[in-house]
């Protein structure tokens, strides 16, 4: 297993919310309202979900409703325990301060993405639970619609439908687990050996040689399945008004041009958002050929998943598991 520098976590985390722009500054009987209209649409959407969906899932913990510099916190503690394996137990100087400069970085880049983050189910928490970040979809809402309960009630649809994706796969976190060790085990290239090479899509695949490229590329596609089937599914249902409306509002908003999208693109997050297009493409493709129930095999086992090929080709993923 090759090891990593360890990361100053505490450090990352220190950074992170300092950086933070903790986002409205709502009076308190908005912010009363806004939570608990958050924790409504979430309720609601723990029934829509299976008749829209088709799977199942163990009964939902409470959500929780967090600011950003929580969510930040959140988030630095789980990257810490999914990396805490791979890090060298004795490290050199030199990778003790490599190790501070990417908690720099990784507090940095955390405190940005806070701000557009509207919500995030985490399987690998002791307790799963799903985290809906108040001040975000507070400011979101207002440039998507009109209607803020509808537009929480769709955000919850696709955070609960990836409750029920781990739910009915419950082998899914350890598999994706899995998939990330092996980009880590990979060894990087020698930034030598970058030179001339085609401009990288992002600052994640210019520390990546082909074979963690490969790698990448299983992560990217099981990211892809799990961001484009909760995307298709939060369209399909009937109950939330001006479905269509707010997505084309809220893929432009996705597509923002200017710094927006440098920032995105130098972070690696415009592979992020190429999740979300991608997967409901093939997740589109799949239901006009053999339906949602078909479409729903991908959570049978991981023979089943669909490789990054045949997210690009739905075709063949229905001929070889359908």
């Amino acid at each position: 297993m090759t090891s990593v520098p360890p990361v100053d976590w505490a450090l990352a985390e220190r950074v992170g919310t300092r950086l933070v722009d903790p986002g409205p500054d709502l009076p308190d009987a908005e912010m009363e309202a806004l939570v608990s209209g958050l924790r409504a649409a979430a309720a609601r959407a723990e029934e829509l979900v299976p008749e829209i969906t088709g799977l199942t899932a163990p009964p939902a913990e409470t959500p929780l409703i967090v600011d950003r510099s929580t969510w930040l916190r959140w988030n630095v503690r789980l990257a810490g325990w999914l990396f805490e394996p791979y890090e060298d137990p004795h490290p050199s100087l030199a990778d003790r301060v490599t190790g501070r400069a990417t908690a720099v970085q990784v507090g940095t880049v955390l405190a940005w993405v806070s701000g557009r983050v509207l919500g995030q189910y985490d399987p690998y928490a002791d307790v799963p639970r799903l985290l809906l970040v108040a001040p975000t979809i507070s400011a979101v809402e207002s440039t998507i619609t009109s209607d803020d309960d509808a537009f929480r009630l769709w955000v919850c649809l696709h955070e609960v439908t990836h409750r029920y994706q781990f739910g009915q796969a419950p082998w899914l976190p350890a598999h994706l687990r899995t998939l990330i060790a092996e980009v880590v085990d990979v060894e990087s290239p020698s930034l030598l050996s970058l030179l001339g090479r085609d401009r990288p899509k992002s600052l994640a695949e210019a520390t990546l040689g082909p074979e963690g490229r490969a790698a990448l590329a299983n992560v990217t596609a099981v990211m892809s399945l799990l961001e484009g089937y909760a995307d298709v599914m939060m369209d399909r249902t009937t109950q939330v008004p001006g479905v269509a409306s707010m997505r084309e509002r809220f893929s432009a908003r996705r597509e923002a041009r200017g710094l927006d999208a440098v920032l995105r693109s130098l972070m690696g997050l415009d592979v992020k958002h190429a999740q979300y297009s991608e997967g409901a493409r093939f997740c589109r493709a799949v239901i006009d050929r053999v339906g949602v129930e078909g479409l729903n095999r991908v959570y049978g086992s991981v023979a089943e998943l669909p490789s990054s090929d045949e997210i690009a080709d739905p075709g063949a993923w229905v001929d070889r598991v359908c």
